[in-house]
This record gives structure tokens, sequence and C-alpha cells, in this order.
């Protein structure tokens, strides 16, 4: 399979380009980085990010040491909070994902992945990780609950349909009537 051409570092600054006008926190941009991790795996650098099972699911120390890389270089805006799990980034200067150098389906699929995560809350992104990946609850300290990541997930399809985002709600919706009808 064809590698992609670009560096770890250019598709982090891609994710947080992505956000465009808006900011992501810490535990947006870890969890994009590790669905990309997970969707392209035989796509991406050698040494893309490894990811452990942390506090609250997968985590990466070296994603942050490349922010700082690139808040140093001028690419990206560190914006610290009280405390460091408060930071965000943003973008410092104007970049288009068509000026970074990898395949059209990665860009696309970190422009959709972080508009779903841009308006989530930490504990909706961590239930939604957990969720999709069962294994990374392991070493958690998180109070997660199944029951509660679902009904989450459907009303976040209920209000991205009355935000014109059909997409996403018609998905739940068919997912929701198959569970009624096979559970009687």
């Amino acid at each position: 399979m064809i590698k992609t051409e670009a560096g770890r570092s250019d598709i982090l600054l891609a994710i947080i380009a992505a956000a465009a006008d808006r900011e992501l926190s810490r535990v947006q941009l870890q969890k994009v980085a590790f669905l990309i991790s997970e969707e392209f795996k035989d796509r991406l650098p050698e040494d893309f990010y490894t990811f452990d099972k942390h506090n609250f699911g997968p985590f990466c120390i070296d994603i942050y040491n490349d922010t700082e890389m690139l808040h140093y270089w001028g690419w990206i805006k560190v914006n610290r909070g009280e405390e460091p799990r408060l930071d965000t980034y943003s973008i410092a200067m104007p970049l288009s994902l068509d000026d970074l150098q990898f395949d059209t389906d990665i860009k696309q699929y970190i422009k959709d992945t972080v508009a779903w995560v841009v308006d989530m809350s930490f504990g909706e992104i961590v239930r939604a990780i957990y969720w999709l990946f069962p294994e990374y609850r392991e070493n958690s300290i998180f109070n997660y609950s199944e029951e509660e990541a679902e009904l989450e997930s459907f009303a976040r399809s209920i209000k991205q349909l009355r935000q014109g985002k059909t997409y996403a709600a018609k998905e739940r919706l068919e997912e929701l009537r198959r569970t009624i009808k096979a559970n009687g």
C-alpha cells in the first residue's frame, strides 16, 4: 500500500487547520490523531504516533511535543489554560489542507473527524472512543457507561438533524429502529 508523504507533524497541523477558526482541546487533538492512526495504519509515516492505554483512553505524549514544535515555528497557537490539560490549539496562519502532501481520502477523513469532535465535551469524546474501541478502557479512571454513550450519540444525531446535517442522524435513527425491532 502507498504511504503518505507527509510527516506526522504535518498530519497534526492538518487536524488543527481543519478546525478553521475554532480551537481544539487537548482531548480533541489526541482522539482525532488516534482515529486517524486506526483508520490509516498502513499509510501513515513510520514514526506516526503510538497510543498507549491511558487514564482517559488512547494517549500519546509525542503529540504535545510536536504541538510545541509547531507553535515554536509559528504554524499554530497554543492557548495556555490554567493547567496544561486545559490548553487549546488553533491555526496561526491561513492554511489549506490542499497545501499538505497527503492523499485526498486522508484529508477528507481529517475534515470529517474534526467536524465530528469540535463541539464534543471531554466526556462525550472519551465515551465515544471507549464505545468504538473498548480495549482502551483497560487502564481508565473515567467512569464509562455504554448506555450513556449511546444516549449521547443519539442526542448528538438529533442535534445534527436540526442543524441540517442529516447523514449522522439518519444512520443513527436506522440503527435505533433495527435495535428496537430486534429486541421486540
